[in-house]
């Protein structure tokens, strides 16, 4: 009972590395999108703050991050049912 107790514990833990791993990847994403496409929007702040190389820059690296943390969570996913695979057997 106390092993079963253990291993759904470790399975809720790894969804939720998997949730905070996604979710975050997302977000991060969403920045990058903002501060690639921040020349093209109207906004207010643009007038103060100009976009400039600087933007892009750390938009393409967003990009990066983010995607990199969407598909490690990706990966997890994929480790995880192969690991509760090999559980079964």
């Amino acid at each position: 009972m106390r092993i079963d107790f253990q291993q759904e514990r470790k399975k809720q833990q790894k969804r939720f590395l998997v949730l905070r791993d996604v979710s975050m990847g997302i977000i991060v994403l969403g920045a990058g999108l903002f501060f690639l496409g921040r020349s093209w929007m109207n906004l207010d702040f643009n007038q103060r703050y100009p976009p400039d190389q600087l933007d892009n820059l750390f938009g393409i690296v967003c990009l990066l991050y983010g995607g990199w943390r969407v598909y490690r969570g990706y990966q997890q996913t994929r480790s995880s049912s192969i690991f509760s695979h090999d559980e079964q057997e």
